[in-house]
């Protein structure tokens, strides 16, 4: 190329080039976009599902936290009180059996509804969980005035199906120390007592298990 003066001369594109990018490279730059797209989407749902399983166990953790301290409270103010069934015979102050359908830990205590009121409490192990059931009177009451609380719904699993938390009582002996898992004991002369201790063990669905000793205070030797 010829140029008189340095002014006038002009470059020229060599034919078969245009101004602008190929197709080929604006595919590949469509395709690059893509996939930063998709790893900031997939990295943005972990994030969030981690979040939600985070507030998840939390929740649950809390659920746990008043379900032992409403059970401890409880158990706490139990008195040895012998209450009447609905037939007019004294039963135990308290009591439980590990092979009843469904197991229940029954028992008299003060202070429910009110400073000096004695009431009947009754923790109930099904698959809906633990129930809370309360009666204003100590001695057989009809099924109209009793209370009713749920504690630690079942979750769903890794199968879909709803697991129930596991819960075992044991009971510590007032005379022998003896860790037993039925209340009262099978001799005789304990049908008016307490026992020395309450165990609680839950076994709670993604928290595992928690042990809990509870002494009663109205225990007697």
């Amino acid at each position: 190329m010829h140029c008189p003066e340095r002014s006038q001369c002009v470059r020229t594109r060599g034919p078969g080039r245009a101004d602008g990018f190929t197709l080929l490279e604006l595919l590949v730059a469509v395709g690059i976009f893509g996939i930063v797209g998709l790893l900031a989407i997939g990295g943005l749902r972990s994030v969030l599902d981690a979040d939600e399983a985070t507030r998840e166990q939390t929740r649950r953790l809390a659920d746990l936290q008043i379900t032992l301290a409403t059970l401890e409270r409880d158990l706490r103010h139990a008195v040895p009180l012998r209450p009447r069934d609905g037939f007019g015979d004294r039963q135990p102050p308290l009591r439980y059996s590990p092979v009843t359908d469904p197991q229940q830990l029954e028992f008299v205590r003060a202070g429910l509804g009110g400073h000096e009121r004695l009431g009947r409490v009754a923790w109930r192990i099904g698959e809906e969980g633990l129930e809370r059931i309360t009666w204003p009177s100590v001695d057989g009451a009809p099924q109209e005035s009793e209370r009713r609380r749920r504690f630690l719904p079942p979750q769903p699993g890794e199968d879909r199906h709803a697991e129930p938390p596991r819960v075992r009582f044991d009971f510590l002996h007032p005379r022998t120390g003896e860790e037993i898992d039925a209340w009262p004991p099978l001799e005789t002369g304990h049908e008016a007592s307490l026992p020395a201790m309450v165990l609680v063990r839950l076994e709670v669905p993604g928290l595992g298990e928690i042990e809990r000793r509870i002494p009663l205070t109205g225990a007697r030797p």
